[in-house]
């Protein structure tokens, strides 16, 4: 059995008391040292001195100047993935973290299993939302119905893209030109009005074209 020292430390950044003991407590059986840092000083004093293997903070409540922070603290410590876990969020703040590389998002209002698998995700290195994240970025009653504007080949390129493949290797398994594939995600981003593929992978799960919230980029 793996101990704390080798499994690496989870750091929690947090100003809330009562988050950061619940976290210890959920936390207490996964094997790693879970330590805590209540500030934005602390938290980089932290990184200067340790490795950790993850770690959760609160950006909305906790004193980050911005999003650079984050996205500073991520190429400097780039083995350390950030899940975020607030209380509330925005479509606008997903997409922000989205921007500086951060997809691990989830809700203090989660329950139990989606907040362990939220941590898991993240500790994997697998980019994953909660189902209430989920809800927020793409709304219940758009991406069935957008989903009937796509043709089953691009229903069948979007479950490819979704898989981890890139357009070369798409090709190679349709058996079709990579200008093709190219010309099948253009008119897929078009019908469906997103711009970047993590957009694409929410769609996709939202409307049930894949069915897991883990999911590659």
């Amino acid at each position: 059995m793996e101990t704390s020292s080798n499994k690496g430390i989870i750091l929690i950044a947090d100003t809330q008391y009562l988050t950061t003991e619940a976290l210890k407590l959920l936390l207490a059986e996964s094997g790693h040292k879970i330590e805590a840092v209540s500030s934005r000083s602390a938290l980089l004093q932290y990184l200067q001195q340790d490795q950790v293997a993850l770690i959760i903070t609160d950006y909305v409540l906790f004193d980050f100047r911005s999003i650079n922070d984050l996205k500073e603290i991520g190429e400097h410590q780039p083995d350390s993935p950030i899940l975020i876990l607030s209380n509330a969020i925005n479509q606008m703040q997903i997409k922000e973290f989205n921007n500086v590389g951060i997809r691990n998002i989830a809700l203090k209002t989660d329950d139990k299993t989606e907040l362990l698998l939220a941590v898991s995700s993240a500790l994997k290195g697998k980019k994953a939302y909660s189902g209430s994240v989920l809800d927020i970025l793409l709304k219940l009653e758009g991406p069935v119905e957008d989903a009937c504007l796509l043709t089953s080949s691009e229903i069948e390129i979007v479950r490819l893209i979704s898989s981890g493949l890139s357009t070369k290797e798409i090709a190679t398994k349709k058996h079709i030109s990579f200008h093709t594939v190219m010309t099948h995600r253009k008119n897929i981003f078009r019908k469906l009005g997103v711009s970047s593929s993590p957009e694409l992978m929410m769609f996709a799960i939202k409307a049930g074209l894949i069915d897991n919230i883990e999911y590659h980029i």
